[in-house]
């Protein structure tokens, strides 16, 4: 067979082997597939499978990361657009907010069996997917944290973190919900919610803290040592 026909060939079987997994593991997580029902569900035999990505560990990181990679990828990029336009000065709020929730809303939309795996992966991750996480989320929290200090001085950056974490609530509720909602097919009413979404946790960014939680999170944001003032 011609490397080019093979190429597309191995692809095709990859991206089936990808959705397949997305559906299945998102259906029921990680201990409750076997690499011979996601062969099935592809059409594909489990040799295929194996060649392809050697251990149901690495095929279940690959399908999350398919994904999540690109979509955070896409809100650096877009903070990152929005620093060069605002030429030095703190970038706004809301337009913060936006970068970080924007990416991952439109992810949600795209592909429906992601929301739920997401959601796995945030209340019971895997062991095996817990230290690629951390080196994905960990650097781009602490960007969009010092971001958002920057347009808020007079916060905390542990309160600014405990605020993202609450962010990254609204954004599965919404995902948890989203059955409920006439979204798909429909850019305006996405603009809409998606707005709805920015404003409301805008909002909550800028409100006045009424304690640090470094008071009584020290192990989450890092005590004396953590992040302060808008410094890492």
């Amino acid at each position: 067979m011609p490397k080019t026909i093979r190429a597309n060939v191995d692809k095709q079987t990859t991206e089936r082997l990808l959705d397949a997994a997305e559906r299945l593991f998102a259906e029921h997580g990680y201990d409750g597939v076997g690499m011979r029902a996601l062969a099935e569900e592809a059409g594909v035999n489990l040799g295929a499978t194996t060649y392809h990505y050697g251990s149901k560990e690495r095929l279940y990181i690959e399908t999350f990361m398919r994904r999540f990679r690109p979509t955070n990828a896409k809100r650096m990029e877009l903070l990152r657009k929005a620093e060069a336009e605002a030429n030095g000065g703190p970038v706004a709020v809301e337009v913060i907010v936006d970068c970080m929730m924007r990416p991952p809303f439109m992810t949600v939309l795209e592909h429906p069996n992601f929301p739920v795996l997401l959601g796995r992966n945030q209340f019971m991750p895997p062991p095996i997917l817990r230290e690629v996480m951390e080196n994905e989320v960990e650097p781009n929290h602490q960007i969009f944290a010092m971001a958002l200090a920057r347009a808020l001085p007079t916060l905390p950056v542990d309160v600014l973190m405990l605020r993202m974490m609450f962010a990254g609530g609204a954004l599965l509720m919404f995902a948890s919900q989203l059955k409920r909602l006439p979204l798909r097919g429909n850019p305006a009413i996405c603009e809409m919610v998606l707005k709805t979404l920015v404003e409301f946790v805008a909002a909550g960014f800028r409100a006045e803290a009424a304690f640090s939680p470094k008071v009584l999170l020290p192990s989450v944001f890092g005590g004396p040592s953590g992040p302060q003032n808008g410094k890492p």
